[in-house]
C-alpha cells in the first residue's frame, strides 16, 4: 500500500478486495488537482468581487467626506484613491491651503475618525488624509505615489 491507499483506508479499514477500490491513486491525485484549480480559481473570482465592493465603498464614503467639507464651507479639489490590498485603501483628500489652515478641518479631522472607525470591517479598513496645494496638481507625482483612481467629484 502507498500513501494515497493509507489515507482512503485509514488503520482501521481496508479494502475488502483490489478490485472494490472506486478510484486508483491517479484518480484521488488527478481529482484534487482538479478541485485545487477549481478552487483557487473561485478564490480569484471572490477577491476580485469583494475589491471592486471595496473600491465602491471608498467612493461611497469619499463622497461623503466631500459633502461634509463643503457643507463646511471648505473647497476640495480633488481626490484620489490608494489600493494597498483587496481589503486595504487610503484616499488622499486636496484642499486648498487657506482651508487646510482653517480651524475647521479640527471638525473635519473629528469626523474623519469617527466615519474611519464606523466603515472598518475585518475585510475593509480605510484611511483618510489630506494635502494642501494652491498651485497646479501634478497627477503623475501623485500616481507615482501609489494614487492609482481620481474621484469624479
Amino acid at each position: 500500500m502507498n500513501a494515497i491507499d493509507d489515507i482512503l483506508a485509514p488503520e482501521n479499514w481496508e479494502f475488502t478486495s483490489s478490485e472494490d477500490k472506486l478510484f486508483s491513486t491517479d484518480h484521488v491525485i488527478d481529482a484534487y488537482l482538479k478541485g485545487k484549480n477549481e478552487g483557487l480559481e473561485q478564490q480569484q473570482r471572490l477577491i476580485i468581487e469583494k475589491l471592486v465592493s471595496n473600491i465602491d465603498k471608498s467612493g461611497k464614503y469619499t463622497t461623503e467626506v466631500i459633502n461634509f467639507l463643503k457643507k463646511k464651507k471648505l473647497k476640495p479639489i480633488a481626490a484620489f484613491l490608494k489600493i494597498n490590498s483587496w481589503d486595504d485603501f487610503e484616499t488622499l483628500i486636496i484642499v486648498p491651503e487657506k482651508d487646510f489652515l482653517n480651524e475647521k478641518m479640527l471638525e473635519v479631522y473629528k469626523f474623519i475618525s469617527n466615519l474611519e472607525s464606523r466603515v472598518s470591517e475585518d475585510m475593509y479598513q480605510l484611511e483618510i488624509s489630506f494635502c494642501n496645494q494652491d498651485e497646479k496638481i501634478d497627477e503623475d507625482y501623485i500616481r507615482s505615489d501609489g494614487y492609482v483612481l481620481k474621484h469624479k467629484m
